[in-house]
């Protein structure tokens, strides 16, 4: 007994609790980046790991690639839009418009830098909340009516 005389017994601490909207801005940035590499380089891919059978029946970790979408589209005037999504949903900041205007291609990393750092400052939460129909006061989904 006497080593654990020379420890420093304490309570336990709580565990920081879960924030649903940190959860939300982190898979949204998540993706956004992953937008911003695909509009750098065309042939961008997104790996992820699996767990498949083989033949001699053990399972085995191997990456496959992820299919990622891309959010923007061109106009026959050369013009390039943005739609930013949450999940399968239409995020619009603004209820009567869901595109931003980028102007030339060339310019869709910096907007979605922009959008990164909008994010980040929660000025897409109530946008996210929407799209995930969750009430952002308390954090729940929302009953169908």
């Amino acid at each position: 007994m006497s080593a654990l005389k020379a420890l420093n017994f304490v309570a336990v601490p709580k565990q920081v609790g879960y924030d649903p909207v940190q959860a939300r801005r982190a898979k949204l940035i998540t993706q956004l980046e992953q937008q911003r590499e695909l509009a750098k380089d065309e042939s961008f891919v997104v790996k992820r790991q699996k767990w498949v059978k083989q033949e001699d029946g053990s399972k085995a970790l191997v990456e496959r690639p992820k299919r990622v979408k891309r959010w923007w589209r061109m106009d026959a005037s050369g013009n390039c839009f943005l739609i930013l999504r949450y999940g399968n949903k239409l995020l619009s900041p603004t209820p009567d418009k869901g595109a931003i205007a980028v102007g030339d291609k060339s310019k869709l990393p910096e907007v979605v830098d922009t959008i990164i750092a909008a994010v980040r400052g929660g000025e897409l939460d109530a946008a996210m909340a929407a799209a995930k129909a969750i009430d952002p006061a308390r954090g729940v989904k929302k009953k169908a009516a």
